[in-house]
């Protein structure tokens, strides 16, 4: 009907969509893409984000199969994934004769020497993150002994170490790196915190978390297998309904038939199209009837 009021929709002020890290790696593999016929080819999914991912692909940059790699590779440019990869991921790749790229986030690679030095003092590095991500993966991978740990419960199960230091995949939920760090402090005589959340992710956790205790409900796009967009989905659900979309195109009106105000975040690698398409969409809805927007 004309004139009927739709949704508001509110978006985070400042930390949604490419972070820092993400656009250094997104404009490293579209330059190498305009310099070549042949395929760029990536160590893993270079963000994760599929649209993203998708777009890559239409520009000839996509992760190397088997196939590529029993062809000649000599001169090939090869890009390491923004999450980072380990010490013998680099040497296979120079040993083949690849042009290498290194996408690594300079958050990450400063991590990874953190780890290093760590454990060259002596310590037995632990790592806070999750153990099938390529992050966390690939920084212990630069250690002799270090290992990754997914919860505070593991934490206190550990047994007890001479010298410990902490470490953190840097996408993950701050609230619950500083509960491992509690309990890690009683199983060692000498105790190291040198975890470093990513200040991007922190501020956009703030942000999200402000955001959705103003509306009647949250939507947060990004990848399905994004750490950092599944930590912001968490936050939200603390204060509102919160829907998780990789796409506009997986929004649906009849979640937001009660709502009047709608708040929107997007992960670190989420592509601003994809943002500015889930605004439109939610945009075009009416708002819930007699709902009076939230203040």
């Amino acid at each position: 009907m004309e004139g009927a009021r739709t949704i508001e929709v509110r978006r985070v002020k400042t930390y949604a969509g490419f972070c820092g890290g993400v656009k250094r790696a997104w404009n490293r593999a579209v330059k190498a893409s305009k310099s070549t016929d042949e395929p760029i080819l990536l160590s893993g999914k270079l963000i994760h984000n599929t649209p993203a991912m998708r777009e890559l692909a239409s520009m000839g940059v996509r992760v190397a199969t088997d196939e590529d790699l029993a062809q000649e590779t000599v001169g090939r440019t090869y890009i390491m994934r923004a999450h980072g990869e380990g010490p013998e991921a680099f040497e296979a790749a120079q040993a083949r004769g690849f042009n290498v790229i290194d996408a690594t986030c300079p958050i990450v690679t400063a991590v990874q020497k953190i780890a290093v030095q760590l454990e060259d003092e002596g310590f037995q590095v632990v790592l806070f993150g999750h153990r099938d991500h390529p992050e966390a993966r690939a920084t212990v991978a630069y250690t002799k002994r270090g290992f990754i740990i997914e919860s505070a419960e593991e934490a206190r199960a550990l047994p007890f170490y001479p010298k410990l230091a902490t470490i953190a995949q840097t996408t993950v939920l701050q609230a619950d790196y500083l509960e491992v760090v509690e309990a890690l402090k009683a199983r060692a005589d000498v105790f190291e915190d040198r975890g470093r959340v990513c200040g991007w992710t922190l501020h956009a956790q703030d942000e999200a978390l402000a955001l959705a205790q103003e509306v009647d409900a949250m939507v947060v796009v990004g990848g399905r297998d994004s750490s950092n967009t599944i930590q912001l989905v968490r936050v939200c659900e603390t204060a509102c309904p919160t829907f998780h979309v990789e796409s506009p195109d997986e929004l649906r009106a009849e979640w937001f038939s009660q709502a009047s105000v709608v708040g929107i975040a997007a992960g670190a690698s989420t592509r601003e199209v994809d943002l500015a398409s889930s605004i439109s969409f939610l945009e075009s809805l009416p708002a819930a009837p007699g709902a009076v927007a939230v203040a």
